[in-house]
């Protein structure tokens, strides 16, 4: 059960973490999106329109990067599946995200930072393909921590059903009677928002602080999963893997 709980926890932090990720690379890379692909693509189009080729470059540079992020964390992953969900190749995946975020980090608070922009959207934008695809492998709550509109239509949808249960029974039966996905699913948007929020506040006055704390989060997750040893033992062969 503890265990458990603290995946829940370990979810909504990478949601935070990705929310962090979107704004420094907005705010510090050009008005580039690394995380929500729907807005990155949505900029890319509006660039290819008004004939921003600048623009255009950084939105693919972070799309190529995310789809290399996916990619990469699909063959990591492979068809292993484990009872929680939550593997030790996942665990692994976002190890190797954290040093992707680790190097972004370092070369952001360089003097020369300017110089590496392109690296550096192409690093953020692979991290936040991998966490992506690790998230979806886990399936905490149908939640993905890059995609916050599914996150809000899940939201509303709970929302809706509570609305419909209230003709039936009290407030307070209700509340109980409330699943914990639900409550996690709301806490997912949120918390998304409040690391968007954190972000925007922390890199307009100190954003050599602002660049740390997805590095920080993203780690402690990780060292988090690797002390519970998360999915231990707990592998299970695909049918594609048994033939």
């Amino acid at each position: 059960m503890k265990q458990n709980l603290l995946q829940k926890y370990a979810i909504l932090l990478l949601c935070m973490s990705a929310g962090m990720a979107d704004v420094i690379g907005y705010l510090g890379l050009g008005h580039v999106l690394t995380a929500n692909m729907t807005g990155n693509i949505v900029l890319l189009g509006i660039a290819i329109a008004r004939a921003q080729e600048f623009v255009v470059l950084r939105s693919l540079l972070a799309l190529l990067g995310f789809i290399a992020g996916n990619a990469i964390a699909a063959h990591m992953i492979g068809h292993v599946k484990t009872k929680n969900g939550w593997s030790p190749r996942v665990t692994a995946i976002l190890t190797v995200e954290s040093i992707l975020l680790l190097l972004f980090a370092i070369l952001m608070i360089t003097p020369l930072a300017g110089q590496f922009s392109t690296l550096l959207i192409v690093l953020l934008g692979i991290a936040m393909g991998m966490q992506t695809t690790a998230a979806r492998r886990i399936g905490i709550a149908g939640i993905s921590t890059t995609v916050l509109t599914n996150n809000l239509a899940a939201v509303v949808e709970d929302a809706v059903s509570i609305f419909h249960r209230m003709k039936h029974v009290n407030v307070r039966s209700l509340a109980n009677s409330l699943s914990a996905d639900s409550y996690l699913r709301a806490g997912a948007v949120v918390i998304y928002l409040g690391g968007v929020i954190l972000a925007a506040l922390l890199f307009h006055h100190i954003p050599m602080v602002a660049v740390w704390i997805p590095v920080l989060v993203v780690a402690g997750v990780t060292l988090q999963a690797r002390i519970a040893a998360w999915g231990k033992g707990e592998h299970l062969e695909s049918d594609a893997d048994k033939h």
